[in-house]
């Protein structure tokens, strides 16, 4: 079981995502009990890793019982204990001198640049912690969605990200139009697509822009025209960091660089017919904006969000199988006026979801791939951070606006090594007492095929071969019958060293890559 060549995992994967002309295109709900591997395609799908207990909580649970405790527990989640920095609020070291500048200046390098992986590594604790709920799945969706990064031109402070997560947080599966409306004045979506540098006399497009490209129509559904006017009812909203300069990262409204002139976007007038304040513009520019954008352009709007729900939650490249299923969303979208979560509860409890073709259809991202492991070996937050921007995936620092690629572009010549050899070294970073201590905490530890069953469900998405599964119990045994494994395990150094050798085979499995 020699690590695959990358031609050979892409015809395994073309294997598991065989033709899906006759796939199930049923949202109805899915309401027999649930077999062990549909817990785990369910769980696989909604968080970033699976245990043992978890998945034996809810065999014979229905789909509708186990998504809406998802939702529950995502909904108790949303406060976690924030970063030691969110606070840490300092004067403009440019209006100071001395030794306070000095200060002020060290400080400020560390909020714009060292805490933001910092922040990478706190959000790393969070998506470790939480395995039952949807909640960090769809904080990811959304920062891949409306991609911000850090590192552009000058450094997004960590304070202005954290914020943005946050926001992700409690709007998690809320309304589309109450976060794209939040998003518009975000602290940090307004420095990175230059919405602070939009005035009045030099309107700047790119917020306007990427507000329809990529966060609500998509390409070919909207004018160059609509982002002309756009741009300009987004005029004068500005973001401070100092305390000196008023409050720190609460996004303000500058009343004499708003364009107050009359504008026209979609055929609806934009008249400054009332008192210009923070709360009228947001009222009468922003939110009517939004809500032009979803009215004029509400089944597209929906259409768009919907498939990239999907492609998210169920397959990444959409047939024309699929596309029914992506109409059902989006007429779901409409009838909902927007809400997201009745949406993403029918579609994740559907007949279509569970339908055999969607399992072990995915690619695995970085975060699945590492946290899958981090959550049951020793090994630091920040350093897995670290491997997961190695690998590609580089929180709170998307390669461009329009986010991750996903899908196959996880796999490559480069990273598929690269992959099993930061995964070796999460699993090196463990004593053999420690593996060992993992393998016999497992219900059922003491049969080595209960045991071999156990560790395969974690990291692979579908069973294996009668053949296959011999091969990965062997590693346990070495050759020997599957009654001294009752012997085996009374040394714990020898457990731990066949623990450790049978994790180096299952990562080089091509199910490993797939979920």
């Amino acid at each position: 079981m020699g690590i695959i060549s990358r031609r050979n995992f892409f015809d395994s994967l073309l294997e598991s995502t065989r033709s899906r002309l006759d796939i199930n295109a049923n949202l109805d709900e899915y309401t027999q009990p649930l077999s062990r591997l549909q817990v785990q395609h369910l769980l696989r799908r909604t968080t970033f890793s699976l245990s043992n207990s978890i998945i034996d909580k809810y065999v014979g649970k229905t789909a509708g019982f186990v998504v809406d405790e998802l939702f529950t527990n995502a909904d108790a989640a949303i406060n976690p204990s924030p970063p030691f920095f969110h606070n840490d609020h300092i004067k403009n070291p440019g209006n100071l001198s001395g030794k306070q500048r000095e200060e002020a200046d060290a400080k400020r390098n560390l909020l714009f640049g060292e805490y933001n992986y910092v922040l990478g590594e706190w959000w790393v604790t969070l998506m470790k912690k939480d395995t039952v709920s949807v909640l960090e799945k769809m904080v990811l969706f959304w920062h891949d969605h409306f991609a911000t990064q850090f590192q552009s031109c000058d450094n997004i402070p960590a304070i202005s990200m954290y914020r943005q997560n946050d926001l992700f947080r409690k709007n998690y599966a809320g309304n589309l139009r109450n976060l794209l409306e939040q998003l518009t004045i975000d602290g940090a979506m307004l420095k990175y697509l230059n919405g602070n540098l939009n005035i009045s006399a030099s309107p700047n497009e790119n917020y306007a822009r990427e507000l329809m490209e990529l966060f609500s129509l998509g390409v070919g559904n909207y004018t160059e025209q609509d982002v002309r006017e756009a741009s300009k009812i987004l005029t004068g909203w500005k973001v401070n960091y100092f305390l000196d300069e008023g409050t720190p990262y609460k996004p303000y409204l500058n009343i004499a660089e708003f364009d107050k002139s009359t504008k026209i976007f979609m055929g609806e007038v934009f008249a400054v017919n009332y008192e210009v304040n923070e709360q009228n513009v947001f009222k009468n520019s922003i939110q009517k904006l939004i809500d032009v954008i979803l009215s004029k352009k509400g089944e597209v709007a929906a259409k768009f969000i919907s498939n990239k729900l999907y492609q998210y939650f169920v397959y990444a490249n959409p047939q024309k199988a699929d596309a029914s299923v992506i109409d059902q969303m989006a007429k779901l979208v409409t009838d909902n006026n927007f809400e997201l979560k009745p949406v993403l509860k029918r579609l994740l409890k559907s007949q279509h979801f569970f339908d055999d073709l969607n399992v072990g259809a995915q690619v695995k991202s970085p975060a699945e791939t590492v946290i899958g492991m981090l959550k049951h070996l020793k090994y630091p937050d920040r350093w897995a951070r670290n491997i997961m921007a190695t690998l590609g995936l580089e929180l709170f620092n998307p390669p461009n606006v329009a986010g991750w690629k996903g899908y196959r572009s996880w796999i490559s010549t480069k990273t598929l090594p690269t992959t099993v050899y930061y995964i070796k070294e999460i699993i090196n970073n463990n004593t053999n007492t420690e593996l060992a201590n993992w393998a016999l905490s497992i219900e059922g530890s003491g049969d080595v095929q209960i045991l071999t069953e156990r560790y395969i469900e974690l990291f692979l998405a579908r069973p294996v071969s009668e053949d296959r599964f011999k091969k990965f119990k062997n590693v346990f045994l070495s050759g020997a019958p599957d009654y001294e494994w009752y012997e085996i395990i009374k040394n714990k150094d020898q457990t731990g060293q066949r623990v450790r050798s049978f994790l180096f085979e299952i990562i080089k499995a091509p199910e490993y890559f797939l979920f």
